[in-house]
């Protein structure tokens, strides 16, 4: 008798990932992992499971591959039209799990790149790094040196990126700061003026900058030459820096804040019952920020206070300035203030007068376990000692000729 016809089973498109899991239960059950430590079960977890996620992305990926629809016609930002298609072009892509490979359809033309429509559904980015992964680089590059970063990369994702890699992706995400907030302020409704009148609500400006060593042409002036003769005691350079070889990269923020105020307790509490009882300090609403290595710090001063005037044109507000004490922030603040013929209030941060008054300190009044590094200019230097002539060694005597 002959059998009816079976319809053809459907395909799994997770049969590796399932497999996987499969695998890593069949290993966790088995007779050597049950006598094993808790240390090791975790780390063989740990590697399983990344591993088991980038299978996962990889199926899902590949069915998506398999779903993709042909078009009549490819046509991209460049308005040419691609006729011609083919499947089956892959192209690398590095995310936290692991590498992946993205299979679609490339639509060609004479004289034109391939398109791939598919691309921009996945939104994938244009260099080999997912976004993921770039957002974690970001992260870890802004908290501390690049070769920290690689390490801390490599012990959360497990994978392993070099420092140029590593320097290549925090410049192309600097680069996007200007155009990241005036996309946020076109998508998004500017803060009204009237949301501060009388003083109600504070506008806060906030400046910092940090010195970037530079090759002599990218420089804005040329470095001067090096003095010559013994140089006056600095707390900050030693004796082989030399100033005018860095180029001031300068971060600005504008935000607005309600009051808040507190006492002493509430900021540095001496027990747990003021820790309890402190309240909770202003919070930033609404905050635009900017970073430049090309604009001096004038000019960035200057496109600060445009935008807090974009906020308060009429001067209602009461405007805060937080800066850390560098006398070239002060001096183009207060002219910028002066010239549009308004107060501001500035504030110094605490922790950088604290460090100017611990190294002037230091200089003044040396620890005896801590050998001081600066010397006054007006005391001499001892002069060095000649050093006593070295005793030749004697001269190894000759080898006599062997007499028979």
């Amino acid at each position: 008798m002959a059998t009816y016809p079976q319809p053809a089973p459907a395909h799994d498109d997770y049969a590796a990932s399932r497999a996987q899991l499969e695998a890593m239960i069949a290993r966790s059950s088995d007779t050597d992992m049950a006598a094993c430590t808790q240390e090791r079960l975790e780390d063989y977890l740990t590697r399983s499971g990344r591993e088991l996620q980038r299978i996962a992305m990889q199926d899902y990926l590949d069915a998506a591959a398999r779903r993709e629809e042909r078009l009549a016609v490819g046509r991209g930002a460049d308005q040419v039209d691609r006729r011609r298609a083919g499947p089956g072009h892959t192209r690398q892509l590095l995310t936290t799990v692991g590498p992946v490979e993205v299979s679609r359809i490339a639509y060609r033309a004479p004289k034109a790149a391939n398109l791939h429509p598919a691309d921009a559904v996945l939104a994938l980015p244009a260099r080999l790094h997912s976004a993921p992964l770039q957002r974690a680089v970001v992260h870890e590059v802004a908290d501390g040196p690049l070769r920290s970063a690689r390490e801390a990369l490599a012990r959360t994702t497990g994978q392993m990126l070099g420092t140029r890699r590593l320097q290549e992706i925090a410049i192309e995400a600097a680069r996007d700061v200007r155009d990241f907030y005036e996309q946020r302020a076109g998508s998004t409704d500017e803060p009204s003026a009237a949301a501060g009148a009388q003083g109600r609500q504070l506008l806060v400006l906030s400046i910092d900058a940090t010195g970037v060593n530079m090759i002599p042409s990218g420089l804005r002036t040329p470095a001067p030459p090096r003095p010559a003769g013994p140089q006056p005691p600095s707390a900050q350079l030693s004796s082989k820096e030399r100033t005018g070889r860095t180029r001031m990269a300068c971060v600005t923020a504008c935000y607005d804040a309600a009051p808040a105020p507190r006492t002493a307790a509430d900021i540095l509490p001496r027990d747990a019952p003021e820790r309890a009882e402190r309240k909770k300090g202003p919070a930033a609403k609404n905050r635009h920020m900017d970073a430049s290595l090309e604009h001096s710090t004038a000019n960035m001063v200057t496109t600060l206070f445009d935008q807090a005037e974009r906020r308060d044109p009429e001067h209602l507000r009461r405007w805060i300035v937080l800066v850390d004490g560098a006398n070239h922030q002060l001096d183009c603040l207060t002219q910028e203030a002066e010239r549009r013929g308004m107060n501001i209030d500035i504030i110094v941060d605490f922790v950088h007068v604290l460090e100017y008054l611990w190294k002037a300190a230091d200089d003044l009044h040396p620890h005896p376990a801590h050998p001081r590094r600066l010397r006054p200019a007006s005391r001499p230097r001892p002069a060095r000692r000649p050093r006593p002539p070295r005793d030749r060694r004697p001269a190894r005597p000759q080898a006599r000729p062997h007499r028979r």
